[in-house]
């Protein structure tokens, strides 16, 4: 039983001195010999001296969801730029911003880091504050100059937390996965940390 978890587990922390060693190389510039074995060092260095918990990771992924939601962010990150920019170039007095809280029905913790990375990749919106007990967020948005405004963007807001829900925590599977979790004797709510399974 442990066997698949170990092979789990060092199977991230390869995958994690290897990304880190290809930032070092990226950030150094030049492909060479010394910079790929001092980042694979570095890299090692920070994935045994400095390691991240384990998060439960419950649900299951759907791929074609998951394409969808990447088309969905594209078109807002593209209707957003255009919107900025028209914002930035017409004349007129400074857009009126506004600091709105919205609560995620979104269960697992990686998913809500995930819509909030995404909310503040978009222009004209960042995430300043999350609470992530009561999952809620606060958002800094622009332009917000009459109610269709904030309500364009609370409908922006929960197509991207459907398509979340839809790629990676579909209720029948996060509850088919919590009766089997609550099953098993090494479920994450018998034991301390989680299985990134």
């Amino acid at each position: 039983m442990n066997s698949p978890s170990a092979f789990r587990r060092v199977r991230s922390r390869m995958f994690g001195v290897l990304a880190l060693a290809t930032v070092w190389v990226l950030l150094w510039g030049t492909l060479s010999i010394g910079n790929v074995l001092s980042g694979i060092a570095v890299g090692l260095a920070v994935v045994l001296l400095f390691p991240l918990p384990r998060i439960p990771i419950r649900g299951r992924f759907h791929l074609t969801s998951f394409i969808a939601l990447n088309f969905v962010i594209a078109t807002m990150l593209v209707r957003a730029t255009l919107q900025v920019t028209w914002i930035t170039l017409r004349p007129g007095p400074p857009p009126k911003c506004a600091i709105l809280k919205r609560r995620l029905s979104v269960q697992s913790d990686i998913v809500l880091t995930l819509i909030v990375d995404a909310l503040s990749l978009i222009p004209g919106s960042l995430v300043l504050q999350v609470d992530k007990v009561q999952r809620v967020v606060f958002i800094h948005v622009l332009d917000v100059s009459d109610k269709r405004a904030i309500a364009d963007f609370h409908r922006n807001t929960d197509q991207l937390e459907r398509w979340f829900i839809r790629a990676f925590e579909r209720p029948e599977d996060w509850q088919n996965r919590s009766v089997a979790d609550a099953d098993s004797p090494t479920s994450p709510e018998g034991r301390q940390g989680g299985d990134n399974s």
